[in-house]
């Protein structure tokens, strides 16, 4: 059981690190990409776009019981854009990507990873976030294991994305921070909480 946490939570870490580039340990191949979402006929206007926080909500993602790929489809109204294998210490992940989030920004999408025909990861990324004021090394700083999301929200403000799990009854979600920063580059920022809990946090090139 323990071993089987440790590869979601790979998985997880993964999913924001990599922006959802996919790369395991594993093998890893490519089944179907989009040319472009704006040259699929899945693409919708942003009026009825259903790819949006709102149904990100509603995907369940928990070990045996989380949603299936048909009930995804039918919450988002399209099939997905692209699709891709992973296989990371013998555990088998399809992974699906809708392109597009609504109001979001240019390469913002929503990714669901199913294993045993379930979901056990997600993640939805690119949000639009206006700041009062960047976030710096030192609001980083603040952060300590055991805050609530309320209280980290309050200092960090809203996230650009989200990526969620839940296994072994440990609901695992990670918050990413990529607008708003000081820092040269490309800076990131990323809180991940336990049942409610800031657990850990990650942080590159912040200032």
């Amino acid at each position: 059981m323990k071993k089987s946490i440790k590869i979601l939570a790979a998985i997880l870490a993964a999913a924001a690190l990599t922006g959802c580039s996919k790369k395991s340990t594993g093998k890893h191949t490519d089944v179907n990409k989009a040319a472009s979402s704006l040259a699929s006929s899945n693409v919708v206007t942003q009026t009825s776009n259903r790819i949006n926080y709102q149904n990100y909500q509603k995907i369940k993602v928990v070990e045996k019981t989380g949603s299936t790929l048909q009930d995804v489809n039918r919450l988002l109204g399209r099939k997905a854009d692209a699709i891709s294998k992973s296989s990371n210490n013998g555990l088998k992940v399809k992974v699906y990507t809708w392109q597009g989030v609504a109001g979001g920004t240019a390469g913002s999408n929503l990714t669901v990873e199913f294993a045993k025909g379930v979901a056990l990861v997600k993640q939805i990324s690119g949000f639009k976030v206006s700041r009062q004021k960047d976030i710096t090394l030192k609001d980083y700083q603040k952060l300590k294991k055991g805050q609530s999301q309320a209280a980290v929200k309050t200092l960090l403000g809203q996230p650009n994305g989200y990526s969620e799990s839940d296994y072994d009854n440990k609901v695992t979600i990670l918050w990413i921070y990529t607008s708003g920063l000081k820092g040269e580059g490309r800076p990131g920022l990323y809180v991940t909480f336990q049942n409610g809990k800031l657990l850990s946090k990650q942080q590159s090139d912040l200032e």
